[in-house]
């Protein structure tokens, strides 16, 4: 978060020293607005650009990250205790296009792509003490160690729409989006020892896959906090 409020202070730096050089406008290849973006996928943010001759379209690109790995313990009963330690991120890096319909309105429909460098949710699970399953007592390294990973394509499309400017008529705007990613077809895979090598757990993992195909798509809701870096934009 530090680093990107840092960034915000350093583009709007820029445009006062640009806006007070002779009243010249800004390089073309620095965005023409800034939004901080919180939601289903993190804190991210995005540098917005207005086509020339198209002003109803705006050209983003920017990121977003979130990320959660933290251990919790479980009693099944009988002071039987397992700790599940979840591993999940989501860091995009995506490009997008908005188009606003109407001109006096701020609604938008917006389409992209982006790539995310950790497609994947990780879940790791050992027992802490001696576990009873079936009528059967296990000592924890009798037990082992599971370890669970769905793993979805590093390129995502992405489909949406919200009311807000990127590139906002008075210097702050505020908006919200609803979208949803294309993540792919998800990919199980399984690692562990203990008493599940005495299973026919790999027999079953392709069946679990089929069963999951439909987790394809991921619904995104997020709130935007949009600054302009222009002192005058078209209407």
């Amino acid at each position: 978060m530090k680093i990107l409020l840092s960034f915000l202070l350093l583009l709007g730096g820029y445009q006062t020293l640009a806006s007070s050089d002779n009243k010249k406008t800004p390089s073309r290849w620095w965005p023409q607005g800034l939004s901080l973006q919180a939601g289903v996928t993190g804190v991210g943010v995005q540098g917005a650009w207005r086509l020339p001759k198209r002003p109803q379209w705006v050209v983003r690109v920017g990121g977003s990250y979130l990320g959660y790995k933290k251990k919790h313990q479980f009693d099944l009963g009988d002071s039987s205790i397992v700790e599940f330690r979840p591993d999940f991120v989501i860091g995009l890096v995506q490009s997008s296009v908005k188009w606003q319909p109407f001109r006096r309105s701020s609604f938008f429909l917006t389409a992209g792509a982006g790539y995310t460098w950790r497609p994947d949710v990780r879940l790791q699970l050992q027992a802490l003490s001696p576990i009873e399953l079936g009528g059967i007592q296990m000592k924890p390294e009798e037990f082992g160690t599971i370890d669970l990973r769905v793993r979805w394509s590093s390129v995502v499309g992405y489909a949406g729409l919200g009311m807000g400017r990127s590139i906002p008529k008075r210097r702050w705007g505020f908006g919200f989006e609803l979208g949803c990613y294309y993540w792919g077809k998800p990919k199980l895979s399984a690692d562990y020892e203990g008493f599940l090598e005495t299973t026919t757990l790999d027999e079953q993992l392709p069946m679990i896959e089929r069963n999951m195909r439909g987790y394809r798509f991921l619904p995104n809701l997020q709130v935007v906090l949009s600054y302009s870096l222009v002192r005058k934009t078209q209407k």
